[in-house]
């Protein structure tokens, strides 16, 4: 049995004002001409269905146009989760009337994790879930982290391994994992990411949320990426959709053809200016131009031959800002930690401490540093 692993498609994405609902769509029914043409009839989404909570009314015609010509026209069986742009509310709508027509739909953690069972393989979609999700289900006591939280789930958990098991969820697996401006990150700290060893019991694991297509730790545990380049950081990025054969776990990519896509340029602007410079004028592009000077209303000049130009940037002034900020930080890391306070406390109150105030703040520095040292 053969199937594709999608994810990130956030349908309704938008960039500088500009709508990528078309170019989804595109990419979308090429998906599904290529499941006919290789008569593969089971399609995994791992979450982030949607880019917003709340959704565009021409997102969901997409989305809705997408699955029922899936279910209806390619016979294609769906399974699907939600990511961390999507609302449960909304994307759980209808789906135990859904799964009797073959598109099985999980957004909420449950006890025991749902499963859809295909000839000896199980499916098991799991949602993307915070702590708070887990500790308020199994009514625990314990303030776990991400990695702390999924592993206790999954010790909760039967998995037969009888089966063949592969998961569904929408988490940042992976410390070394490879990030893109266009994600939103789960937490503060970096303390959503998971340990790709908790997977173990699986013998694929199909991932959402980072945008980079990329397997973690094993070639089996794997994200698909996002449908099409969402930042300019994702423009060297290949995009594609993962094929998986369950006969023997054997994993193949194909690339996704976008008629439009992100580009990044870099040149002068005369160069810029020059219409055999650039042959793909219609692309959603970005310029970084090497000019000294600033070039009066240089965006309005070149949309003319650019009609998706979305931005900007001089290399010398984003060189100067870099070094600028590289001065910064060599200053607060040479600052004490009183100095350091009080520069704060200015910053925030536009006001300088009181004597008073000094003296608790050495106060309460000194009795941290004992702490720290008995320790």
């Amino acid at each position: 049995m053969k199937f594709v692993h999608i994810a990130d498609l956030h349908l309704g994405k938008v960039i500088h004002q500009c709508s990528l609902l078309d170019i989804q769509r595109e990419l979308l029914f090429e998906l599904l001409d290529y499941m006919k043409k290789e008569d593969i009839h089971l399609l995994i989404i791992a979450g982030d269905i949607y880019d917003r909570f709340i959704p565009s009314q021409e997102a969901v015609n997409l989305l809705d146009d997408f699955l029922s010509q899936a279910l209806l026209k390619y016979q294609i069986e769906v399974l699907m989760i939600s990511g961390n742009h999507d609302s449960s509310d909304r994307i759980h709508f209808a789906s135990s009337i859904l799964s009797q027509l073959g598109l099985h739909i999980e957004t909420y953690l449950q006890k025991e994790m749902t499963y859809v069972e295909k000839e000896n393989t199980r499916f098991y979609l799991l949602p993307f879930v915070k702590p708070s999700h887990i500790k308020n289900l199994y009514e625990i006591d314990e303030n776990y982290n991400y990695q702390e939280a999924i592993q206790f789930y999954l010790s909760q958990q039967h998995i037969d391994s009888h089966y063949q098991n592969i998961l569904i969820t929408h988490q940042f697996v992976g410390k070394t994992s490879l990030t893109s401006e266009s994600e939103i990150p789960l937490s503060v700290g970096g303390s959503e990411v998971i340990d790709a060893s908790l997977f173990q019991d699986f013998d694929y694991v199909a991932l959402g949320h980072l945008h980079a297509p990329q397997h973690v730790s094993r070639q089996i545990i794997r994200y698909s990426g996002s449908l099409m380049c969402y930042s300019f950081d994702e423009v060297k990025q290949k995009k594609s959709f993962v094929v998986v054969d369950t006969k023997d776990m054997s994993i193949h990519l194909h690339e996704l053809h976008p008629s439009r896509t992100l580009k990044k340029y870099v040149g002068t602007f005369k160069q810029f200016m020059d219409i055999e410079f650039i042959k793909k004028k219609d692309d959603f592009l970005a310029f970084e131009l090497q000019d000294d000077v600033l070039i009066p209303h240089a965006i309005d000049q070149l949309r003319s031959l650019y009609p998706n130009l979305l931005q900007i940037t001089y290399s010398h002034i984003v060189h100067q800002q870099k070094q600028l900020s590289s001065h910064s930080i060599q200053k607060l890391e040479e600052m004490d930690t009183k100095t350091l306070f009080s520069q704060f406390y200015h910053e925030m109150k536009n006001l300088d401490l009181t004597n008073e105030q000094i003296e608790i703040v050495n106060h309460l520095l000194e009795q941290v540093g004992e702490e720290y040292e008995t320790h």
